[in-house]
């Protein structure tokens, strides 16, 4: 009965964390959705395609404050797990700083080669002065990005999951009015779409940084101490999960361009509408894996490995249920989605989208799988196992389908190859699991063997 207790109480608290940490994210994918309802429906496919080539510039500055934000949050909960808070609030101090340093030198350094940005994400004569207009307004505000997203993180591991849904709803909805008064009422075009985005990250920002200033956390502002073995390990722990986030970014980068090479200016109009539902899904899957985490590093630093296969087990479980509810709407409700971002009279992009997405959906059945094995190994802190999941399927695996696939089966390689590097990468993640649990297994073996004998 005590364990049947026990068991249900790790339930509570794993959904006590996942749903908001699962909420956030959809609200993080909404910014940009909403950005591309928006500006396909008040400016056009030439626009909607702008905001695409730009999307992976915004999956850069999070993957930056994710690589910053996860490392801190898997030393501060362990820290917690061994009732050590004073290195927690150092570690939390030092993850602001370094926020704040990187934010302002990428914003600097984004303005002086903006052209140049610009045309290495794919910008052409057609869409480069949309590209343009969109990049500058949001390298403005690049800081409140990284700081706002890692707070989101960090807010979870101080024991607050709610706060994160709260405060990323409200900038949701600040978003989602800016973006009505900005796009439509005073026809700001792509810059309005940026002013919107811009502003609601401010205030998401400005929101949990008032939580932990003035607020009830457990996790507080300290006199800094550069710490360098701290800066080592939040990069290093953190490199596979912002590996992850980036990867969303190099799947537009790399889907831009092999779709401008045997499909065409329409075809990136389309993979834009297929890459908005695509980035939900994503975030999805790294809001369980980031409700998953802070509680596995904390019972890894109390050594409770139990608690820790039933959380992976949780995780794993909600994922698939997601996974079949995010292809069977993709599915069933393929022109429903896509008439949110083109208009069927844009025939030609129409139509690409439709086919587009029904086979495309076919991956999300499977990336769930990749991204969670990925956490775990991160909160587990062994960064290796993680790094090489997230290189096979968000960088290697993707970009030889992607140069293989194509030549072989035209428009429909383009679209399969999702399926058939989250499948390859699966097998690989997989082998990795089991054997590192045979590992464990012939360590605690030999540890019975050596106590029994003692």
């Amino acid at each position: 009965m005590q364990q049947s207790n026990s068991s249900s109480n790790l339930v509570k608290k794993f959904f006590k964390y996942l749903i908001p940490s699962v909420s956030a994210m959809w609200f993080f994918s909404i910014y940009t959705m909403v950005d591309g309802i928006f500006v396909g429906k008040g400016v056009g496919p030439l626009a909607l395609a702008a905001v695409n080539l730009s999307m992976p510039y915004i999956n850069t500055i999070f993957a930056v404050a994710l690589l910053v934000a996860v490392g801190s949050s898997t030393l501060i909960t362990f820290y917690f797990g061994q009732d050590k808070k004073e290195k927690s609030n150092e570690i939390f101090t030092l993850n602001i700083i370094i926020l704040s340093f990187l934010g302002i030198t990428i914003s600097i350094l984004s303005v002086l080669f903006l052209e140049k940005i610009a045309l290495f994400l794919g910008a052409t004569p057609e869409t480069l002065p949309y590209v343009k207009d969109y990049l500058k307004i949001i390298i403005i505000f690049s800081t409140f990005f990284m700081v706002a997203y890692s707070l989101e993180v960090l807010v979870k591991a101080d024991g607050f999951p709610i706060y994160s849904i709260i405060f990323v709803t409200i900038a949701a909805f600040t978003n989602i009015v800016l973006d009505y008064i900005f796009v439509i009422r005073l026809n700001y075009g792509v810059k309005g779409a940026a002013i919107a985005t811009g502003m609601s990250q401010f205030i998401s920002c400005i929101a949990f940084l008032l939580h932990f200033i003035i607020g009830k956390s457990n996790l507080k502002f300290t006199k800094l101490k550069l710490n360098f073995s701290y800066m080592k390990n939040i990069f290093i722990i953190g490199f596979p999960e912002s590996l992850t986030e980036l990867s969303a970014g190099f799947t537009t980068f790399v889907f831009n361009f092999a779709i401008l090479k045997y499909i065409g200016p329409y075809g990136i109009a389309a993979f834009g509408v297929i890459m908005y539902i695509n980035n939900l899904v994503l975030m999805t899957m790294i809001g369980i894996n980031q409700g998953m985490q802070p509680l596995i590093s904390y019972y890894n630093g109390k050594g409770d490995d139990k608690n820790i296969s039933k959380l992976l087990s949780l995780s794993l479980k909600t994922s698939v249920g997601f996974a079949i509810l995010f292809f069977v709407s993709s599915q069933l409700f393929t022109q429903e989605l896509v008439s949110l971002f083109i208009e069927p009279s844009n025939i030609e992009a129409f139509q690409i989208s439709l086919e587009g997405l029904k086979i495309f959906s076919f991956g999300f059945l499977v990336c769930g799988f990749n991204i969670i094995f990925s956490g775990y190994f991160t909160a587990l802190k062994e960064t290796n196992k993680a790094t090489t999941i997230s290189m096979l399927r968000g960088y290697i695996l993707i970009s030889l389908s992607l140069f293989v696939l194509p030549m072989l089966l035209d428009d429909f390689g383009i679209w399969v190859s999702p399926f058939i590097y989250e499948i390859v990468t699966l097998g690989i993640t997989l082998t990795i699991y089991f054997k590192s649990r045979l590992v464990v297994q012939k360590t605690s073996s030999s540890s019975l063997v050596s106590s029994s004998r003692s």
